[in-house]
């Protein structure tokens, strides 16, 4: 993995899910698990991860919800469904099959509870996204303070980065 390949990962990753880059990839990164998920995509979709990181290259200058558009809605299914994969582990730090996640878009989906997923580590579910989007944390892991609690949380901006 090149540096330039790991900022074209940032970079989509803060299009698909409107978190900050420096949110996501901050200076200090102890865990660094922007190179787990890049890695673990890398190694789950082999054949169109080069296809979506070269699609958000070639289309980085332009506005976030116009490169989001191209890459979920004029793409293709294999890269529309890869991108989706990456938006749910940088969210819930676990990787969903970009097949598997095409069946329960149709007309008929599959009538079983949800498509299978892997957790990708316990860093990566004590990282997810989900928990700073939801001011929350996973049960039995928290990085705030005791008595927390007792406070308003900060603003969801604090969390996320970006935006006004």
């Amino acid at each position: 993995m090149s540096d330039a390949a790991m900022d074209l990962f940032v970079g989509l990753s803060a299009v698909l899910t409107g978190i900050d880059k420096s949110k996501l990839a901050p200076s200090l990164d102890p865990v660094n698990i922007k190179k787990t998920y890049f890695d673990y995509a890398q190694n789950k979709a082999a054949n169109e991860f080069p296809k979506l990181l070269d699609i958000y290259q070639r289309n980085q200058s332009l506005p976030a919800a116009q490169i989001g558009d191209i890459v979920l809605n004029q793409s293709g299914d294999d890269i529309c469904y890869l991108a989706r994969s990456v938006m749910l582990m940088w969210y819930l730090g676990s990787w969903y099959d970009p097949a598997e996640l095409r069946k329960y878009n149709g007309q008929h989906p599959p009538s079983d509870p949800g498509p299978a997923f892997a957790v990708i580590s316990s860093d990566a579910y004590t990282r997810g996204w989900t928990w700073s989007v939801a001011q929350a944390h996973p049960m039995g892991y928290s990085n705030l303070h005791h008595g927390y609690w007792s406070t308003l949380p900060p603003s969801l901006q604090d969390f996320i980065g970006g935006g006004s």
